[in-house]
């Protein structure tokens, strides 16, 4: 998950529950307000029908047009000792004007005339345009809620996609840069302190490995080279001795098994010296290659390498891959895909190869997928190792291919292993 949206997720657990909050509180106190002034006017209107009343003056009628509603009656001084003073309560009271009865707010008093007789005062308020109120106080608290977490979230995103540029940045940088080419210097255009220091970080990290890059392509060049006449002189003296007409039997067992080490020994160091050499561009030189015919005639000559094996194999040609790359480089791809398949290949099993105008791939049978993280180590060669690899085969396929703008690819459907060659803007 990108950090952008780890940092919006992290926020909308609190911005919901703040908001919510806040929301609740003010949806409860404008409603306790409303109902505060509702019973404010009955308070007002009972008194003033109370003094109306004490004072001998006439009494209003009891339906006016604001819908309240009043009754008075008398009650007996143990009823007035058992009931409280003044009590609020909701009520269904009669509307006249509505001619219906409807939810209303009613007060009730109980009080003394000037004859110490004790009297209930009931005056009521419909309440159904404070319920509408309130209603649209909630729907409109919801919608500002909903406004405001989304204002917040657009807004938390901006910031933090604005401030996080300088990382952006050095994470694009890392995903271009690869060991042993020249790349632009890392990114450190920006005043934030803790991106400097990441920035300085990578940039150390970077000079340290080229060096050590530097270093082990030099040695793995110098040493393969230094090592090609020693075992091409010893080669030599095991097939002279393998010559002599006085050597017996036991003897020439031996150096069979001497001459086939050194042999592979041979074509160990070559392959070495062959990745040190592309790892260093020593094949600048680029022309268009045909890798269709490449393939074929790799085919055919894989086909009678190993026809002890008893593979058949299968060539499908959808269309001419033909790409601008050195050649010999070409050769090394296909040569060592389509070798690859062939010696991991059971004996009387089928290889089969696709070739289409962006790309080609090659199949061949497997009981279980390889580990994609070894899968271009050098020497990675699952199951143990197989007579006639090096288990630098796909080493160098995949050198090859990261310069020459080519992805080499792997996977595993039915039982089979399928390597795809293909331009990398293709994908």
């Amino acid at each position: 998950m990108k950090l952008v949206y780890r940092i919006t997720l992290s926020l909308i657990v609190p911005l919901v529950i703040t908001l919510g909050l806040w929301g609740w509180l003010s949806y409860r106190t404008m409603a306790r307000k409303i109902h505060a002034d509702t019973d404010m006017i009955l308070k007002e209107y009972s008194d003033d029908i109370i003094s109306r009343m004490l004072s001998g003056r006439e009494l209003p009628e009891r339906f006016n047009g604001a819908y309240n509603t009043y009754y008075i009656k008398e009650v007996t001084p143990e009823y007035a000792a058992s009931n409280p003073a003044v009590c609020y309560g909701e009520a269904e009271a009669f509307l006249k004007s509505q001619e219906d009865f409807a939810s209303s707010r009613v007060r009730k008093q109980v009080f003394m005339d000037r004859e110490g007789q004790y009297h209930e005062i009931a005056v009521s308020l419909p309440t159904f345009e404070q319920d509408t109120l309130v209603e649209h106080v909630l729907w409109w608290t919801g919608i500002l809620f909903v406004v405001l977490l989304v204002a917040l979230l657009i807004i938390g995103v901006i910031v933090v996609e604005y401030n996080m540029r300088p990382f952006k940045a050095l994470m694009a940088w890392i995903d271009g840069y690869e060991p042993g080419r020249k790349t632009a210097p890392v990114p450190d255009d920006t005043d934030i302190v803790e991106f400097r220091k990441l920035a300085d970080t990578v940039r150390k990290a970077v000079d340290r490995f080229e060096h050590e890059y530097e270093e082990r392509k030099i040695f793995i060049g110098n040493a393969s080279h230094e090592l090609q006449t020693p075992l091409a002189v010893c080669s030599n003296r095991v097939e002279m001795m393998l010559d002599r007409p006085d050597l017996d039997e036991e003897m020439a067992a031996e150096l069979v098994k001497l001459h086939r080490s050194l042999q592979h020994m041979v074509r160990l160091n070559k392959t070495m010296l062959l990745l040190a050499k592309i790892e260093n561009d020593r094949f600048p030189d680029k022309v268009k290659v045909d890798l269709s015919d490449m393939l074929v005639k790799a085919v055919e000559l894989n086909d009678e390498i190993y026809s002890y094996k008893e593979i058949s194999s299968s060539l499908s040609r959808e269309g001419d891959f033909i790409h601008e790359m050195n050649e010999q480089m070409a050769s090394v791809l296909v040569t060592n895909l389509v070798k690859n398949a062939y010696v991991h290949s059971p004996e009387g099993s089928g290889i089969s190869v696709t070739v289409s105008g962006d790309g080609f791939s090659i199949s061949n049978p497997g009981d279980m997928p390889l580990d994609q993280d070894k899968l271009y180590h050098r020497f990675y060669q699952p199951g143990g190792r197989k007579e006639g690899s090096t288990g630098l085969g796909l080493a160098l396929a995949y050198s090859v291919c990261e310069r020459n703008g080519l992805a080499l690819s792997y996977d595993f459907k039915e039982n089979r292993h399928i390597f795809r060659v293909i331009l990398k803007n293709s994908r």
